[in-house]
């Protein structure tokens, strides 16, 4: 992650778009990560759970998009990327993101 220069950390990610799949039960975002596309995906959990009252529609997800894109910048950052290359937001990413656990990274490999 980057730190401008008064001091403020800047997402590695930057949002291209975001929408609701048409099945209504996931959301996508497509974020840029310096050139190549990274796609997210938030599913219906997280949308249900941002805020009150729960909701899982394409008004709760812009409402929400910035906080959904700085939870999958600081993912991506960790290196928390699924096997498919996607990023994959829950509610668990939600309430860990509200207890500051984003800032944590892994732990380094002992030898």
């Amino acid at each position: 992650m980057e730190i401008n220069q008064s001091g403020d950390k800047v997402m590695s990610l930057k949002l291209i778009s975001g929408m609701m799949k048409s099945s209504g039960d996931e959301a996508l975002l497509a974020m840029d990560a310096g050139g190549a596309n990274q796609m997210v995906v938030i599913d219906r959990g997280a949308l249900l759970e941002v805020a009150e009252p729960r909701r899982c529609d394409e008004s709760r997800l812009q409402e929400n998009i910035d906080l959904f894109s700085r939870i999958a910048s600081a993912k991506y950052d960790r290196g928390d990327v699924e096997p498919d290359g996607r990023i994959r937001i829950g509610a668990d990413d939600l309430l860990a993101w509200r207890q500051g656990a984003d800032v944590k990274s892994k732990p380094a490999s002992t030898a």
